[in-house]
Formats: C-alpha cells, structure tokens, sequence
C-alpha cells in the first residue's frame, strides 16, 4: 500500500467510529448545536435519545470496561510499577508508590474491539454526507 493510501486508510480507521455516531446517533450535530437558546427539559429530551442510539453502536463495536473495578470514592492502593497511562494520580502525590488514596474516577479501557471493514474508496474527511431532498 503506498503512503497516500495507507494515510488515507488510517485516517478513516480513525474517523469510522464518529463517522457511525453521527449517522446512527446523530451525535456531530448535537456537539455543533448551540444550546444556550433551548430549555434545560429541551436539552435533555434530545440528549437522552441521541445518548441511547450513540450507546448502542459502542455496544456494537467495542465492549468498555472500568480500568478499576472498586467502586469510586472507595480507598485504594497504588503498587509501585503501575501503569501511568492507566492511572492518572492527582492531588498530593510526593515519594514512593505504594499511595493510597480515593478514587474519584474508574477509568476507562477496551476489553473488546470489533474492527469494521473500510472501503478505500471513501473519502476519509467526510464525517457524514450532506442530505439534500430532491422535490
């Protein structure tokens, strides 16, 4: 594969899961609305919709699952050697591991990842098509 192809294929690997976020959960146009103008009910008559249908395609493409599997605001230790892409320490932290502290957030990692197939063919700028109704 050459490297306008090969850039082009890993930018739509890249752009695949926003790309069927919008289109199923139309998500992109609910991030670009400005919502100063509508009611809080308002907001959350539409976030609660486009939450459940952007839900069900992570559900299709990847299993999520808690980096941590206490429960927040519970103590916990930190060994030493962890994994510092795995766990962000905040707050007073001076010395040595082992810390203790309170964790305030489980993180997040993928379990399961299902990769979908890409056309090379497509455009891999294009977010989502512009619908236009012919009358």
């Amino acid at each position: 594969m050459d490297r306008t192809k090969r850039k082009n294929h890993e930018k739509r690997l890249f752009m695949h899961l926003i790309c069927v976020l919008q289109r199923e959960g139309r998500l992109m146009d609910f991030l670009q609305e400005d919502l100063s103008g509508y009611e809080d009910g308002q907001v959350g008559a539409a976030a609660r919709s486009i939450h459940e249908n952007c839900r069900k395609i992570l559900k299709r493409y990847l299993t999520p699952e808690p980096v941590m599997k206490q429960t927040e605001g519970e103590c916990v230790e930190v060994a030493a050697g962890f994994d510092p892409h795995a766990l962000k320490l905040v707050g007073n932290v001076v010395g040595q591991p082992p810390f203790k502290g309170i964790l305030r957030h489980r993180g997040w990692k993928m379990k399961t990842l299902v990769m979908p197939k890409l056309s090379e063919a497509q455009n891999p700028d294009i977010i989502a098509p512009a619908e236009i109704e012919i009358q």
